[in-house]
């Protein structure tokens, strides 16, 4: 099986296209286009419908309250359209290739589960093992002490 993202890619209009790739592998499968935006409003409309689409039906993510999220906004999709000695640092014709993006991380779901799994860990007596390894693999087994 492979995997589904959404991913943003400048146009040669200047408009940014939003599309769902289905790779497999590193082979590209197909890509569904889901439309191209013009404004930061039509961006993130585009991106909402794009991330319904990944979900199937009946196949909802697991609610753990409100994330916030940071608007979309179509200077931050780079410009590979022109060649690098003609970019610009304008705001409308997108972020240059060169330039490095400064990320926000607004939190981590992988370090959510990790404090679950090791507060269930602890919950079902296996700290009396006092391995770290045991707890980072499935394949602890414990044996009865007398």
């Amino acid at each position: 099986m492979g995997s589904r993202f959404v991913r943003k890619v400048r146009t040669a209009s200047g408009a940014v296209a939003v599309q769902i790739v289905t790779r497999e592998g590193r082979q590209v499968v197909a890509v569904d286009h889901v439309g191209s935006a013009h404004t930061d409003a039509e961006l993130g409309l585009l991106l909402a419908a794009a991330r319904a689409r990944l979900v199937p039906d009946g196949q909802d993510m697991l609610d753990l309250g409100p994330v916030e999220q940071a608007g979309a906004r179509l200077g931050d999709v780079a410009d590979w359209t022109r060649p690098a000695d003609t970019l610009s640092v304008e705001p409308s014709g997108g972020r240059p290739r060169q330039k490095v993006a400064g990320g926000r991380v607004s939190g981590t779901a992988s370090l959510l589960l990790w404090d679950l799994l090791v507060e269930a860990y602890g919950r079902l007596g296996f700290e009396a093992v006092a391995d770290a390894t045991c707890r980072r693999t499935t394949s602890c087994v414990v044996v009865g002490t007398t």
